[in-house]
Protein backbone atom coordinates (compact mmCIF):
# COMPACT_ATOMS: atom_id res chain seq x y z
CA UNK A 1 0.00 0.00 0.00
CA UNK A 2 0.65 3.63 -0.70
CA UNK A 3 2.40 4.20 2.97
CA UNK A 4 3.04 8.04 2.93
CA UNK A 5 3.32 11.18 0.96
CA UNK A 6 5.66 14.44 2.01
CA UNK A 7 5.35 17.16 0.41
CA UNK A 8 8.32 20.14 0.51
CA UNK A 9 5.51 23.08 -0.53
CA UNK A 10 2.36 24.12 0.79
CA UNK A 11 -1.05 24.83 -1.49
CA UNK A 12 -2.53 27.70 -0.20
CA UNK A 13 -6.11 28.93 -1.08
CA UNK A 14 -8.20 32.02 0.26
CA UNK A 15 -11.35 33.23 -0.56
CA UNK A 16 -11.66 36.56 -1.67
CA UNK A 17 -13.93 38.97 -2.88
CA UNK A 18 -14.31 40.53 -6.61
CA UNK A 19 -13.85 44.69 -6.73
CA UNK A 20 -14.32 47.49 -8.69
CA UNK A 21 -11.75 48.90 -10.81
CA UNK A 22 -12.18 51.61 -12.44
CA UNK A 23 -15.47 52.60 -14.49
CA UNK A 24 -15.71 49.22 -16.76
CA UNK A 25 -13.03 46.58 -15.21
CA UNK A 26 -13.38 44.64 -12.05
CA UNK A 27 -9.75 42.55 -9.99
CA UNK A 28 -9.03 40.41 -6.65
CA UNK A 29 -6.30 40.97 -4.70
CA UNK A 30 -3.98 38.45 -3.02
CA UNK A 31 -1.73 38.44 0.28
CA UNK A 32 1.22 39.93 -0.44
CA UNK A 33 3.41 36.93 0.84
CA UNK A 34 2.27 35.18 -2.37
CA UNK A 35 4.54 36.96 -4.18
CA UNK A 36 7.60 35.50 -2.57
CA UNK A 37 6.65 32.35 -2.97
CA UNK A 38 5.67 32.38 -6.48
CA UNK A 39 9.00 35.20 -7.27
CA UNK A 40 6.95 38.29 -8.38
CA UNK A 41 7.17 41.80 -7.30
CA UNK A 42 4.49 44.22 -8.10
CA UNK A 43 4.79 44.88 -11.76
CA UNK A 44 5.20 41.42 -12.77
CA UNK A 45 2.65 40.06 -15.78
CA UNK A 46 0.45 37.39 -15.36
CA UNK A 47 -1.24 35.44 -17.69
CA UNK A 48 -5.30 35.17 -17.18
CA UNK A 49 -7.28 32.19 -19.37
CA UNK A 50 -11.28 32.05 -18.77
CA UNK A 51 -12.42 28.87 -19.17
CA UNK A 52 -15.54 27.30 -18.08
CA UNK A 53 -16.42 27.91 -14.81
CA UNK A 54 -13.20 29.30 -13.48
CA UNK A 55 -10.66 31.86 -14.15
CA UNK A 56 -6.53 30.44 -14.13
CA UNK A 57 -4.50 33.08 -13.33
CA UNK A 58 -0.57 32.30 -13.93
CA UNK A 59 2.95 34.16 -13.77
CA UNK A 60 4.62 34.11 -17.05
CA UNK A 61 7.90 33.64 -15.28
CA UNK A 62 8.67 31.19 -12.38
CA UNK A 63 12.47 31.62 -10.35
CA UNK A 64 11.54 29.65 -7.55
CA UNK A 65 12.82 25.83 -6.92
CA UNK A 66 10.51 23.31 -8.32
CA UNK A 67 9.04 21.84 -5.24
CA UNK A 68 9.61 17.82 -4.63
CA UNK A 69 7.21 15.66 -4.63
CA UNK A 70 7.56 12.41 -2.69
CA UNK A 71 6.65 9.23 -1.67
CA UNK A 72 6.90 5.75 0.48
CA UNK A 73 5.71 2.58 -0.76
CA UNK A 74 5.41 -0.82 1.12
CA UNK A 75 4.83 -5.03 0.32
CA UNK A 76 6.36 -7.98 0.93
CA UNK A 77 5.02 -9.25 -2.63
CA UNK A 78 7.10 -8.31 -5.30
CA UNK A 79 4.69 -7.83 -8.43
CA UNK A 80 1.97 -5.89 -5.82
CA UNK A 81 5.21 -3.54 -5.26
CA UNK A 82 6.42 -3.02 -8.84
CA UNK A 83 2.60 -2.09 -9.25
CA UNK A 84 3.00 0.69 -6.38
CA UNK A 85 6.39 1.87 -7.69
CA UNK A 86 4.54 2.55 -11.27
CA UNK A 87 1.52 3.81 -9.47
CA UNK A 88 3.67 6.42 -7.77
CA UNK A 89 5.22 6.98 -11.21
CA UNK A 90 2.46 8.19 -13.03
CA UNK A 91 0.86 10.04 -10.18
CA UNK A 92 3.74 12.58 -10.30
CA UNK A 93 5.93 11.96 -7.74
CA UNK A 94 10.34 13.10 -8.42
CA UNK A 95 10.89 10.12 -5.36
CA UNK A 96 9.49 7.13 -4.50
CA UNK A 97 11.06 5.38 -1.48
CA UNK A 98 10.78 1.77 -1.64
CA UNK A 99 10.75 0.94 2.51
CA UNK A 100 11.57 -3.05 2.29
CA UNK A 101 14.72 -4.91 1.97
CA UNK A 102 17.01 -3.59 -0.54
CA UNK A 103 17.22 -6.72 -2.62
CA UNK A 104 13.54 -6.96 -2.60
CA UNK A 105 13.31 -3.37 -3.26
CA UNK A 106 16.22 -3.62 -6.22
CA UNK A 107 14.12 -6.68 -8.37
CA UNK A 108 10.96 -4.79 -7.74
CA UNK A 109 11.96 -1.93 -9.59
CA UNK A 110 14.26 -3.72 -12.37
CA UNK A 111 11.82 -5.67 -13.54
CA UNK A 112 9.79 -2.83 -14.81
CA UNK A 113 12.36 0.53 -14.75
CA UNK A 114 12.38 0.03 -18.62
CA UNK A 115 9.03 1.08 -18.86
CA UNK A 116 9.69 4.36 -16.54
CA UNK A 117 11.25 6.76 -18.94
CA UNK A 118 13.59 8.76 -16.47
CA UNK A 119 13.38 6.62 -13.69
CA UNK A 120 17.26 5.78 -11.72
CA UNK A 121 17.72 3.85 -9.01
CA UNK A 122 19.63 5.89 -6.30
CA UNK A 123 22.19 5.25 -3.69
CA UNK A 124 21.54 5.27 0.19
CA UNK A 125 20.47 3.59 3.22
CA UNK A 126 16.72 3.34 2.05
CA UNK A 127 16.45 2.51 -1.55
CA UNK A 128 14.73 4.92 -3.71
CA UNK A 129 13.68 5.75 -7.20
CA UNK A 130 13.96 9.20 -8.67
CA UNK A 131 12.21 10.26 -11.48
CA UNK A 132 14.00 12.83 -13.73
CA UNK A 133 11.14 14.37 -16.77
CA UNK A 134 10.37 17.48 -17.97
CA UNK A 135 6.43 16.80 -17.40
CA UNK A 136 5.88 20.76 -18.44
CA UNK A 137 7.42 20.75 -21.92
CA UNK A 138 6.13 16.99 -22.50
CA UNK A 139 3.97 17.16 -25.92
CA UNK A 140 1.10 14.75 -25.13
CA UNK A 141 0.54 15.13 -29.11
CA UNK A 142 3.80 13.90 -29.95
CA UNK A 143 3.03 10.89 -26.85
CA UNK A 144 -0.20 10.05 -29.11
CA UNK A 145 1.81 10.49 -32.36
CA UNK A 146 4.40 7.78 -31.32
CA UNK A 147 1.72 5.87 -29.98
CA UNK A 148 0.02 5.67 -33.04
CA UNK A 149 2.79 4.74 -34.90
CA UNK A 150 3.73 2.04 -32.81
CA UNK A 151 -0.03 0.72 -32.49
CA UNK A 152 0.29 0.95 -36.76
CA UNK A 153 3.12 -1.61 -36.65
CA UNK A 154 2.02 -4.00 -34.04
CA UNK A 155 -1.12 -4.02 -36.45
CA UNK A 156 1.37 -4.89 -39.09
CA UNK A 157 3.31 -7.12 -37.84
CA UNK A 158 -0.41 -9.32 -36.42
CA UNK A 159 -1.09 -9.33 -40.19
CA UNK A 160 1.71 -10.42 -41.75
CA UNK A 161 2.20 -13.13 -39.35
CA UNK A 162 -0.91 -14.45 -40.56
CA UNK A 163 0.29 -14.23 -44.28
CA UNK A 164 3.86 -16.08 -43.25
CA UNK A 165 3.45 -17.82 -39.66
CA UNK A 166 6.44 -16.24 -38.65
CA UNK A 167 6.58 -16.38 -34.70
CA UNK A 168 9.21 -13.38 -35.00
CA UNK A 169 6.25 -11.31 -35.52
CA UNK A 170 4.28 -12.31 -32.60
CA UNK A 171 7.14 -12.00 -30.30
CA UNK A 172 8.72 -8.00 -31.75
CA UNK A 173 4.35 -7.22 -31.21
CA UNK A 174 5.09 -8.30 -27.17
CA UNK A 175 8.23 -6.15 -27.36
CA UNK A 176 6.87 -2.87 -28.99
CA UNK A 177 3.97 -3.38 -26.09
CA UNK A 178 6.69 -2.30 -23.91
CA UNK A 179 7.90 0.76 -25.98
CA UNK A 180 3.79 1.36 -25.94
CA UNK A 181 3.71 1.05 -21.97
CA UNK A 182 6.65 3.62 -21.83
CA UNK A 183 4.60 6.00 -23.85
CA UNK A 184 1.46 5.57 -21.71
CA UNK A 185 3.19 6.01 -18.56
CA UNK A 186 5.32 9.09 -19.70
CA UNK A 187 2.07 10.85 -20.82
CA UNK A 188 -0.05 9.87 -17.74
CA UNK A 189 2.46 11.26 -15.49
CA UNK A 190 2.60 14.21 -17.81
CA UNK A 191 -1.10 14.49 -17.58
CA UNK A 192 -1.24 14.73 -13.61
CA UNK A 193 1.59 17.14 -13.14
CA UNK A 194 0.15 19.44 -15.98
CA UNK A 195 -3.65 19.14 -15.46
CA UNK A 196 -4.45 22.50 -13.59
CA UNK A 197 -3.60 24.13 -16.51
CA UNK A 198 -6.21 22.74 -18.83
CA UNK A 199 -8.50 20.19 -16.83
CA UNK A 200 -10.64 19.81 -19.39
CA UNK A 201 -8.25 18.83 -22.23
CA UNK A 202 -6.49 16.79 -20.03
CA UNK A 203 -9.12 14.49 -19.22
CA UNK A 204 -9.42 13.96 -23.16
CA UNK A 205 -5.94 13.08 -23.25
CA UNK A 206 -5.92 10.86 -20.52
CA UNK A 207 -8.82 8.88 -22.18
CA UNK A 208 -6.89 8.86 -25.60
CA UNK A 209 -3.92 8.01 -24.08
CA UNK A 210 -5.26 4.98 -21.83
CA UNK A 211 -7.27 3.86 -24.81
CA UNK A 212 -3.93 3.32 -27.18
CA UNK A 213 -2.34 1.45 -24.12
CA UNK A 214 -5.63 -0.66 -23.83
CA UNK A 215 -5.52 -1.58 -27.54
CA UNK A 216 -2.11 -2.50 -27.67
CA UNK A 217 -2.56 -4.77 -24.52
CA UNK A 218 -5.29 -6.20 -26.82
CA UNK A 219 -2.55 -7.31 -29.77
CA UNK A 220 -0.12 -8.38 -26.77
CA UNK A 221 -2.82 -10.80 -25.38
CA UNK A 222 -3.16 -11.78 -29.04
CA UNK A 223 0.24 -12.40 -29.83
CA UNK A 224 0.60 -14.64 -27.24
CA UNK A 225 -2.22 -16.48 -27.79
CA UNK A 226 -1.35 -17.44 -30.88
CA UNK A 227 2.15 -18.09 -30.03
CA UNK A 228 0.78 -20.77 -27.84
CA UNK A 229 -1.62 -22.42 -30.53
CA UNK A 230 0.54 -21.49 -33.63
CA UNK A 231 -0.80 -21.55 -37.09
CA UNK A 232 -0.39 -25.36 -37.58
CA UNK A 233 -4.02 -25.35 -35.89
CA UNK A 234 -5.15 -23.13 -38.12
CA UNK A 235 -4.24 -25.64 -40.93
CA UNK A 236 -7.43 -27.33 -39.96
CA UNK A 237 -9.25 -24.72 -42.18
CA UNK A 238 -6.95 -22.64 -44.26
CA UNK A 239 -9.17 -20.19 -44.88
CA UNK A 240 -9.67 -19.31 -41.08
CA UNK A 241 -5.77 -17.48 -41.77
CA UNK A 242 -7.56 -15.08 -44.13
CA UNK A 243 -10.40 -14.87 -42.09
CA UNK A 244 -8.46 -13.28 -39.15
CA UNK A 245 -6.07 -11.05 -41.32
CA UNK A 246 -9.08 -9.84 -42.64
CA UNK A 247 -11.04 -8.84 -39.22
CA UNK A 248 -7.39 -7.04 -37.88
CA UNK A 249 -6.90 -5.18 -41.07
CA UNK A 250 -10.22 -4.32 -40.60
CA UNK A 251 -9.73 -3.32 -36.90
CA UNK A 252 -6.63 -1.68 -37.81
CA UNK A 253 -7.97 1.05 -40.65
CA UNK A 254 -10.97 1.69 -37.66
CA UNK A 255 -8.14 2.51 -34.92
CA UNK A 256 -6.45 4.41 -37.68
CA UNK A 257 -9.71 6.45 -38.57
CA UNK A 258 -10.57 7.11 -34.81
CA UNK A 259 -7.29 8.67 -34.64
CA UNK A 260 -7.39 10.57 -37.68
CA UNK A 261 -10.72 12.16 -36.53
CA UNK A 262 -9.01 13.52 -33.31
CA UNK A 263 -6.22 14.94 -34.81
CA UNK A 264 -8.08 16.61 -37.73
CA UNK A 265 -10.97 17.75 -35.60
CA UNK A 266 -13.31 16.14 -38.02
CA UNK A 267 -16.50 15.61 -36.15
CA UNK A 268 -17.77 13.69 -39.71
CA UNK A 269 -15.18 11.27 -39.16
CA UNK A 270 -15.94 11.07 -35.72
CA UNK A 271 -19.66 9.77 -35.99
CA UNK A 272 -18.73 7.53 -38.52
CA UNK A 273 -16.62 5.81 -36.39
CA UNK A 274 -18.57 5.67 -33.86
CA UNK A 275 -21.73 4.48 -35.94
CA UNK A 276 -19.80 1.97 -37.37
CA UNK A 277 -18.52 0.48 -33.88
CA UNK A 278 -21.61 -2.00 -33.72
CA UNK A 279 -21.42 -3.13 -36.95
CA UNK A 280 -17.94 -4.29 -37.22
CA UNK A 281 -18.13 -5.38 -33.94
CA UNK A 282 -21.26 -8.27 -35.30
CA UNK A 283 -18.76 -8.74 -38.45
CA UNK A 284 -15.94 -10.62 -36.31
CA UNK A 285 -18.80 -12.20 -34.83
CA UNK A 286 -19.92 -13.18 -37.86
CA UNK A 287 -17.03 -13.96 -39.61
CA UNK A 288 -15.87 -16.43 -37.48
CA UNK A 289 -18.46 -19.48 -37.64
CA UNK A 290 -16.80 -21.92 -39.63
CA UNK A 291 -13.53 -21.52 -37.42
CA UNK A 292 -15.14 -22.25 -33.84
CA UNK A 293 -13.06 -25.40 -33.94
CA UNK A 294 -9.90 -23.61 -33.96
CA UNK A 295 -8.12 -22.81 -29.86
CA UNK A 296 -8.48 -19.99 -28.90
CA UNK A 297 -10.62 -18.20 -31.68
CA UNK A 298 -13.03 -16.54 -29.17
CA UNK A 299 -10.45 -15.18 -27.38
CA UNK A 300 -8.67 -13.67 -30.68
CA UNK A 301 -12.12 -12.57 -31.69
CA UNK A 302 -12.79 -11.23 -28.39
CA UNK A 303 -9.84 -9.09 -28.48
CA UNK A 304 -10.17 -7.60 -31.76
CA UNK A 305 -13.81 -6.42 -30.53
CA UNK A 306 -12.13 -4.69 -27.53
CA UNK A 307 -9.83 -3.02 -29.45
CA UNK A 308 -12.96 -1.73 -31.71
CA UNK A 309 -14.68 -0.66 -28.45
CA UNK A 310 -11.25 1.43 -27.23
CA UNK A 311 -10.95 2.91 -30.47
CA UNK A 312 -14.70 4.27 -30.16
CA UNK A 313 -13.69 5.91 -26.66
CA UNK A 314 -11.15 7.85 -29.10
CA UNK A 315 -13.60 8.82 -31.61
CA UNK A 316 -16.11 9.94 -28.25
CA UNK A 317 -13.52 12.36 -27.22
CA UNK A 318 -12.80 13.70 -30.97
CA UNK A 319 -16.76 14.84 -31.17
CA UNK A 320 -16.53 16.47 -27.96
CA UNK A 321 -13.78 18.39 -29.01
CA UNK A 322 -15.21 19.45 -31.85
CA UNK A 323 -18.13 20.41 -30.01
CA UNK A 324 -16.34 22.71 -28.06
CA UNK A 325 -14.18 24.32 -30.97
CA UNK A 326 -17.62 25.35 -32.24
CA UNK A 327 -18.16 26.80 -28.79
CA UNK A 328 -15.16 28.69 -28.26
CA UNK A 329 -15.71 29.69 -32.01
CA UNK A 330 -19.02 31.64 -30.80
CA UNK A 331 -17.35 32.64 -27.69
CA UNK A 332 -14.55 34.49 -29.69
CA UNK A 333 -16.04 37.84 -29.19
CA UNK A 334 -16.69 37.34 -25.65
CA UNK A 335 -13.01 36.63 -24.74
CA UNK A 336 -11.68 39.38 -26.91
CA UNK A 337 -13.66 41.91 -24.79
CA UNK A 338 -12.82 40.56 -21.60
CA UNK A 339 -8.97 40.58 -22.63
CA UNK A 340 -9.47 44.27 -23.53
CA UNK A 341 -10.97 45.00 -20.08
CA UNK A 342 -8.31 43.08 -18.30
CA UNK A 343 -5.57 45.59 -19.93
CA UNK A 344 -7.18 48.20 -18.95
Amino acid sequence: MLCGVSFMSVIATSIRKIIKIGERSVGITIPREWLNVLGMSIGSSVEVSLSPGYLLIKPLSISQTKPIHSVKVKHDDINVLSRLIIAGYIEGYDIISVDVARDLARKAFYSIAMRLPGAIAMDGPEFKVKISVDEINTDLNEVISSMRSTLSTMFDLLIDYFNTGDRKRLEEIIRLDDDLDRLHFLGMRAIKRTAFKEPSDSLDYAIVIKSLEHIGDCLDRVSNTMLKIGLEDLHINNECRAIFKDIFAKVSSYVSKAINSLGTNNITLAMKVLLGREELATEALNSIKQCLDVPGVLAITHEAIVAVYEAAEIGEVATLKAIKSMEEEHRVPVKEELSQELSE
